[in-house]
């Protein structure tokens, strides 16, 4: 007869959490590079400033702090929080991202 062990589903809850942290960053890596190339067209077409790189770049180095944040926030027992930090940053930010971009063709 097996015993409960909290142990174990806390470590199994981390490499959870893990794998979905690595996916958020490939999703909102991938929107970044996207909006990267988008910006890099339009700067070539409307001769733009390297100013209008800012908010990818931002983006890009904005998101791994979150998810140390919510890292150490899933690790003091706050998990609901700390999954819906990191889904709301990344939609905040790929929201942003995709206004930023609207913003360039007008």
């Amino acid at each position: 007869m097996k015993y409960y062990n909290d142990k174990s589903n806390d470590a199994a809850a981390n490499v959870l959490f893990m794998f979905f942290q690595m996916f958020m960053v490939l999703t909102v890596y991938g929107f970044a590079y996207t909006s990267l190339i988008a910006v890099k067209m339009a700067v070539a077409t409307y001769g733009l400033t390297f100013m209008t790189y800012l908010p990818e770049f931002f983006s890009i180095i904005g998101y791994p702090v979150v998810m140390f944040k919510t890292l150490k926030m899933f690790k003091s027992g706050k998990r609901l929080r700390a999954v819906a930090w990191m889904m709301a940053w990344a939609s905040v930010i790929i929201v942003a991202l995709y206004a930023h971009l609207s913003q360039l063709v007008n």
